[in-house]
């Protein structure tokens, strides 16, 4: 007995020792770990982490961090979070479990920005294009505009060049106006801000929606008629207060040269232009050699490629940008510092800028709510470029070409001086370095941005929302010409120097009243908006010119020392200018009625009144009202089977909007300071009409109508948009010839009419989605046709490119029934044969033969000059009789595809873009292969010309020999007029299909990072402009150099050469 209770007891007292350790074994263990996504690595925040199978979660905190403990029996953890695919993973005993989240596919759900208010992008009505910051990322350049180049259906941007800074020229389903600005009206978090996507970071930016139907951008009334382009910046995030890093290292080099004649190839040619003239032969000798067997010599002379020393530099190129984010519940704020610095290609070019952009939000209850946005730029692009007007005399990629291929030794003189002989034997031709050098140029901007807002929820479903807006930019260039230039050699070859300054400043206020009602009596959904804004633009510009400074002042102490030029006698120092423009000011009201029912019938309205200070008082005020309707029909019953179908849904939009995009008060009598009068034996400045004033002048109005059709499929794998439109503008703008009687040679009137009409696709796909690996597609195309309908009771007229100067010829047509942007020009028939003509061994003289067209325009035709077609047959080739259309500035489509690629931790994005169709005006062209002035080099294209010099050096005229001697000759002798035909020669195809950019990057592993306390590391290299198919000769197809004139689109003349860029980066978050 005594036994067994000594045996219970112990058992008593051995499972009393073992209940802790049950109770532990009942209460099970702890697992610990981190949430990410497998995008951008960055953490989950709010992530329920479950037991499969019970009611035991927790969620992970602001850091993706979480902590859950487990029984024994659980196997399996589930991981969920909103816009990510669930994820499930085996316990098998681990105590730290870290998991990446992959996003799943809800672009529908996305919101987008369409004027005064958001929409979730199904229930859009409108036609809308977006780019988000993720399709943005893979792009480190220091311009927004290149950043969203072919990614948006229907939105077209052009380099002007590619000259550090240069504008990009952004148009929107091709425009409307004739004449006038046809530029895109930007938004930026609200309020208006001209050119904005060149006072932008793209790494500032959060999304860009393209506003491009009257149904959507005629709530903007009369700035709406060219497209909208709404811009938001990027906000905080409720959560840990987070750092990051992105900064890129590399170099830009042009990516090819034009091909020119080697040192012997130019002097063979410089010789073979000399024949038969005395002077022009004895120069050539005291120049390059007396007899022509000294030629040989210039085989072995060092051959200078003068592109390769102006332009072929490895220019470096550094951007920086640094920013805090983060908040609370009730304040989120982002703050972001953008550095960037690059040299341009070309000597003495560059390009600065310092961006500030601070966001903040805060939520003071939940009826109120404020906000502000402050941005600040300082900019500086140095550099005089390749030309500043775009016209011939101040062309100094000319100069890079044209110039002799070799230097000549001079005693005395450097490689580096300036060779006054050369410039007087070859009409002004220049050393390009010693040009680059001597044209100084800085134009620095210093601008403020300031946006404020605040909300307030009167009742559960109406708010009130005020914004305000106000920008203030400065820009000041500074020009210094030295005296080897050209502008100095007007002013008894001493410097000049000049300083301008333009102050804008824009103010802006919206006021709006919402009333939103969602699922009323579980059908309806009803939104009501009514606002009302002013807007108020100012400018004002100065300038001051000093001639005649010292003769070896430099640029930084002419500049800093204005009244240091001194005038001779008989000359004059020039007034100071100034001019003020009136205020641009404009107030609307404006109100928007949506309603949807079953979430399957939708309906869009809006009207907008708006009063314009730019037009009288009779015509100032206009109504534009615009309307959309949608039908998903992926809603009824009969596609409730058709399970690969997400969304569908049919939209067609109706609206009118107008363009006040044009000069202030050209309804009144308008008086500059450039009229000067005789008074009291002097002449003195006075006022003087500008322009003959039209008092009935109105709105440029354009009216749209949009179809279109939106599917998503395959759970939202994949989201066509195909787009239908026709857009027809009338009341345009055009210059009308009035009689002379009048004073004026013309006045401008209401009287021009186009039309546009295309399709446009977008194509987003995610073709493969798992854990390890992501592909995601985007490709766009667009087509648009454009017309003129009426020039106002004229059926046609010419323009003039003016590449060539004031006295160049008319080279464009415009035509009701066609497009704008035809070239026009004679039809280039290659060069006359031997064949063509009698021979009078006599006299040595050649003939043309009866019946062969004669070129009058160049002179007596001979064997081997340039030809052109006889169009209307009369035998005499003329301006008047047999120029027509030969080239059109129009593609057939635009577009661009997009690829990015997720495995594991590698990241590849590869991006074309690809324009096809179009014809370029290549004025270089012809300009390069020209012999009208001596002593400048060609082309390499011409060493295969018709020449009537043998290979002994003497000039031939016999049929036979002169025959034999270019039985291969490819192109005709260089023309020797002063003066410049378009003939069809210059017109090539400009369609391209470019690599535009490659990035490949690679994110450090989470176990790595959370030693180090960083929660993403991510380095990258990257190629824009890596390569480009085309059949184009000249620097690169994207160019449109003259875009003074909206009629002439599409030379390409002067401009800066575009660059190929090599890029490193980084990018850090803490």
């Amino acid at each position: 007995m005594i036994r067994m209770l000594k045996t219970a007891g112990l058992c008593l007292l051995l499972l009393t020792a073992l209940s802790p350790l049950n109770a532990i074994f009942a209460q099970g263990r702890q697992i610990t770990g981190t949430v990410t996504s497998s995008e951008n690595k960055q953490p989950v925040a709010s992530a329920t982490v479950s037991v499969k199978g019970t009611r035991n979660a927790v969620t992970t905190d602001a850091q993706g961090n979480y902590k859950i403990t487990v029984d024994s029996k659980a196997t399996t953890l589930v991981f969920s979070s909103a816009s990510f695919i669930s994820f499930e993973t085996g316990i098998n005993g681990r105590a730290v479990i870290d998991v990446e989240l992959v996003a799943e596919v809800r672009a529908l759900d996305d919101v987008v920005v369409v004027g005064y208010s958001t929409v979730r992008r199904k229930d859009l009505t409108g036609s809308v294009s977006s780019v988000n910051s993720k399709q943005l990322k893979d792009f480190p350049l220091s311009s927004a505009a290149e950043a969203l180049q072919g990614k948006l259906a229907g939105v077209q941007l052009t380099s002007t060049e590619g000259a550090p800074g240069a504008d990009i020229i952004v148009r929107v389903r091709g425009g409307g106006s004739i004449t006038q600005d046809n530029s895109p009206l930007y938004i930026v978090d609200g309020v208006q801000v001209e050119n904005a996507l060149s006072v932008l970071s793209p790494q500032d930016i959060a999304t860009v929606d393209v506003l491009k139907d009257a149904s959507t951008t005629a709530i903007y009334g009369a700035r709406g008629a060219n497209g909208v382009v709404i811009i938001t910046t990027k906000s905080g995030k409720a959560g840990k207060t987070q750092v990051s890093y992105n900064g890129s290292f590399g170099y830009r080099q042009l990516a090819e040269f034009q091909e020119v004649m080697r040192p012997y190839d130019f002097v063979v040619w410089q010789y073979e232009r000399t024949r038969g003239n005395a002077t022009d032969s004895a120069s050539f000798a005291q120049t390059y050699g007396t007899t022509w067997d000294t030629l040989a010599n210039y085989k072995n002379t060092n051959f200078i490629n003068w592109q390769d020393q102006v332009f072929g530099r490895k220019a470096t190129f550094s951007q920086h940008n640094v920013a805090v984010s983060g908040g609370n519940q009730a304040t989120t704020f982002n703050l972001s510092l953008t550095a960037n610095k690059e040299d341009g290609i070309q000597i003495e070019s560059g390009f600065e800028r310092r961006l500030v952009n601070f966001k903040i939000d805060h939520k003071a209850s939940d009826k109120f709510r404020i906000g502000f946005t402050a941005r600040y730029l300082d900019q500086e692009i140095q550099g005089i470029g390749t030309t500043n007007s775009g016209t011939r005399t101040t062309n100094r990629l000319r100069h890079a070409i044209n110039y002799r291929p070799f230097e000549l030794p001079r005693p005395g003189f450097g490689v580096d001086d300036f060779d006054e002989a050369y410039y007087l034997a070859s009409a002004g031709a220049t050393n390009p370095v010693i040009l680059t050098q001597a044209e100084y140029r800085r134009q620095y901007t210093r601008a403020l941005y300031l946006t404020g807002y605040f909300s307030y929820n009167i009742l559960k479903n109406l708010t009130f929302r005020s914004t305000v807006g106000f920008d203030n930019a400065n820009v000041r260039t500074d020009l210094f010409y030295s005296k080897i230039t050209a502008t100095a050699r007007n002013f008894a070859s001493l410097p000049v120097a000049s300083i301008g300054q333009q102050n804008n400043y824009t103010i802006s206020n919206s006021n709006t009243l919402q009333y939103t009602l969602n699922n009323y009596k579980e059908h309806h959904d009803i939104t009501v908006l009514a606002g009302q804004e002013v807007v108020d633009v100012r400018s004002k510009q100065n300038s001051i010119e000093t001639r005649f400074f010292p003769a070896d002042i430099s640029a930084e102490k002419a500049l800093a020392n204005m009244g240091l030029g001194s005038a001779p006698t008989g000359s004059a120092q020039p007034l100071p200018t100034s001019f003020e423009e009136p205020p641009a000011r404009i107030a609307s009201f404006f109100g928007r009625v949506s309603y949807g029912y079953d979430d399957k019938y939708l309906v869009n309205f809006n009207l907008r009144a708006d009063r314009s200070s730019k037009f009288s008082s009779d015509n100032g005020t206009l109504v534009f009202p615009s309307g959309s309707i949608a039908w998903r029909f992926s809603r009824e019953k009969f596609f409730d089977k058709a399970s690969w179908l997400s969304d569908g849904k049919l939209r067609f939009g109706y609206g009118s909007v107008g363009n006040n995009r044009i000069g202030n008060l050209l309804y009144q009598q308008l008086y500059g300071v450039t009229g000067q009068y005789a008074f009291n034996h002097s002449i003195l400045p006075g006022f003087a009409p500008s322009a003959l004033a039209n008092p009935d002048l109105r709105w440029e109005k354009n009216t749209t109508r949009n179809f279109g059709i939106d599917l998503s499929m395959f759970k939202n794998r994949v989201q066509l948009t195909v787009d239908v439109y026709k857009n027809s503008a009338k009341d345009l703008l055009l210059q009308v010839a009035i009689p002379p009687t009048t004073g004026y040679t013309s006045q401008l009137q209401n009287i021009g009419a186009t039309s546009n009409r295309g399709v446009e696709i977008q194509l987003n796909a995610t073709p493969v989605q798992k854990k390890d690996f992501i592909w995601s597609s985007n490709f766009n195309i667009a087509f648009n046709k454009n017309k003129v309908e009426s020039l106002g009771g004229i059926q046609s007229q010419t323009r003039n490119s003016g590449w060539q100067g004031s006295d160049g010829v008319d080279d464009y047509l415009v035509k009701v029934g066609e497009p704008v942007g035809l070239m026009y020009g004679f039809v280039t028939d290659g060069f006359y044969k031997i064949d063509e003509f009698d021979y009078n061994a006599t006299t040595g003289v050649y003939t043309i033969k009866p019946g062969i067209a004669v070129n009058g325009v160049y002179g007596v035709p001979q064997p081997g000059m340039l030809k052109w077609k006889d169009i209307n047959g009369d035998g005499v080739i003329t301006a008047d009789g047999d120029r027509q259309v030969i080239g059109d500035a129009n593609p057939d489509f635009t577009g661009g595809w997009t690829n990015q690629f997720t495995y594991k931790n590698f990241d590849l994005s590869v991006f074309v873009n690809f324009v096809v169709g179009n014809d370029i005006y290549n004025a270089n062209k012809l300009e390069w292969t020209d012999g009208a002035f001596p002593n400048m080099n060609t082309l390499d294209i011409m060493k295969n010309r018709f020449t009537y010099i043998n290979a002994s050096g003497i000039r031939v005229t016999d049929p036979t020999e002169l025959a034999k001697m270019n039985a291969n000759a490819e192109i005709w002798t260089p023309v020797r007029v002063q003066r410049w035909w378009l003939h069809s020669w210059a017109i090539e195809d400009g369609s391209y299909l470019r690599f535009n950019n490659i990035t490949l990057g690679y994110s450090l592993p989470k176990s790595l990072l959370g030693k180090m306390k960083i929660s993403n590391f991510r380095i990258y290299g990257t190629v824009n402009n890596l390569a480009t198919i085309t059949n184009y000769s000249g620097y690169d197809p994207d160019v449109t150099a003259r875009r003074s004139d909206p009629l002439t689109p599409g030379v390409d003349f002067a401009a800066y050469p575009r660059a190929r860029t090599w890029l490193f980066g980084v990018n850090v978050t803490f």
